[in-house]
């Protein structure tokens, strides 16, 4: 399968989306909102399932080498990179609480061109 998942820009508000959640300990706080857009810019990848592994290839800059990791889709060694930290931690993170919540098997995503600027405010780690 074939994906595009743009950034996106928070005009105002940032935060609100999660945020909002302590409305929930706290009544009397004003509802939040934000505006959000998507942007033109993202992140294209080829995404195929795997029986046994989580398997990342990408390209963070155009000429620059391709990094990449394979980790076995199991809780113990995904949780293990997501807690070493670093680029794929994230990821990481997000495939050990899929295993724990479903009854999921691996993904290869093959993270082929990104022309999203990375650290510059348009939500890059949430596209990845």
């Amino acid at each position: 399968m074939k994906l595009f998942v743009p950034g996106r820009l928070c005009l105002f508000g940032e935060h609100s989306d999660w945020a909002g959640g302590y409305r929930c300990l706290n009544p009397q706080l004003e509802k939040g909102y934000t505006l959000i857009t998507g942007t033109n810019q993202g992140i294209y990848a080829l995404v195929l399932s795997h029986p046994t592994e989580l398997i990342i290839r990408t390209s963070l800059r155009v000429g620059k080498p391709t990094v990449s990791i394979s980790v076995p889709m199991e809780r113990s060694a995904l949780l293990a990179v997501a807690k070493k930290g670093g680029f794929f931690s994230y990821a990481a993170g997000v495939a050990y609480q899929c295993l724990c919540r479903y009854p999921v098997g691996g993904i290869e995503i093959d993270n082929y061109r990104t022309d999203l600027p990375i650290k510059k405010g348009l939500s890059s780690s949430a596209a990845i």
